[in-house]
């Protein structure tokens, strides 16, 4: 039994303390949050102990793991002091703000020796998971293009708005557009180059579009906004094609992972999900999915006594790497070599 404490009893707290009571290895020994209420509100709902002082679950030799589910410029900070303290960390995605602070928590965590992993969810989500076996078993071939597009209106229910403050969050860039260029990365492998358009002006822009080039003339492509109107549903899309085929998601469909062989009719891939479990927490994701099976994968991990490689510190990393390249982009208008 792994016993784990949730810092920040917010949207991503509250969707954790969901997948932790769902998973039979798991004991929910606490929750942090510096609205005391908030953290009893949620405690009491699972039946463990609230707290509104992190060092009071870091003293505590019982706990085992720590998920941080606090806004980004925070990540740093806890994650080291959860380190220092022996407990392994699960910390909410992007990793952090710079790579001077992602460095830092790296290393600070493999020199204690604990295990660490990033919430890049994408790489769990039952149907980008089955995208990237496709791929893997080259069934179509080798991929010619990927394009990934997520639209969202303004994430206003943060806590005290901090996903809006590009100073705490990143902005949509670091916040919003990792996710599908961490998925890139993770299907295709290190890019060579990477081109970046904003809509608006920058710093201020809210929708971002950024084309990586990969080896062998492949081509990734990713548009990332929350600038839609309140009325437009959140959207995650994927188009693939490779050269005997293509595949498409789209969580709007129905049906909502397309696979198009050559010279053949459309397929409908059985997704399989560990858990379907329907959320209760203010967001935009209405399911478990990714998010059961990316935490179910942390705390196998723990108990085998292995590293959490799909999703390590590294992992995250290299994705903010990317990220500042395509900040980069962004500031020169052009083509950031790599």
């Amino acid at each position: 039994m792994v016993k784990v404490a949730i810092i920040g009893a917010g949207f991503m707290g509250s969707m954790h303390a969901q997948v932790y009571q769902n998973l039979p290895n798991v004991e929910l020994a606490a929750i942090v949050d510096v609205d005391l209420g908030r953290a009893e509100k949620l405690a009491g709902k699972y039946g463990t102990r609230p707290y509104s002082q992190i060092k009071n679950i870091l003293i505590r030799d019982d706990i085992d793991a720590v998920d941080i589910c606090l806004p980004t410029f925070l990540h740093p900070r806890y994650t080291v002091e959860a380190a220092k303290a022996g407990k392994h960390v699960f910390c909410e995605k992007p990793i952090a703000l710079n790579l001077k602070d992602a460095d830092w928590m790296i290393e600070e965590v493999e020199k204690k020796g604990m295990k660490f992993m990033v919430g890049h969810v994408l790489r769990f989500w039952p149907e980008y998971a089955k995208i990237r076996e496709i791929s893997e078993s080259g069934k179509l071939g080798k991929p010619i293009f990927i394009s990934c597009t997520r639209l969202s209106s303004p994430p206003t229910w943060a806590w005290q708005g901090w996903l809006t403050d590009v100073k705490r969050s990143g902005g949509v860039l670091v916040d919003f557009h990792i996710h599908d260029i961490d998925f890139l990365l993770y299907l295709l492998g290190k890019p060579v180059s990477v081109y970046s358009k904003a809509a608006g002006i920058f710093p201020s822009y809210n929708h971002v579009f950024t084309t990586l080039d990969f080896p062998q003339g492949i081509v990734g492509v990713a548009e990332g906004g929350w600038d839609m109107p309140g009325s437009f549903p959140f959207t995650m899309s994927l188009i693939g094609l490779f050269e005997k085929g293509a595949v498409e998601f789209n969580n709007c469909y129905e049906r909502t992972l397309i696979i198009y062989p050559e010279n053949k009719e459309q397929e409908y891939p059985e997704i399989e999900t560990e858990s379907q479990t329907a959320t209760d927490v203010e967001g935009n994701i209405a399911e478990l999915g990714g998010y059961f099976s990316e935490l179910k994968y942390f705390i196998d991990c723990l108990q085998k006594g292995e590293h959490p490689d799909i999703a390590g510190g590294k992992v995250a990393r290299d994705a903010l790497e990317v990220m500042f390249l395509a900040k980069k982009s962004l500031e020169t208008g052009k083509v950031v070599e790599i």
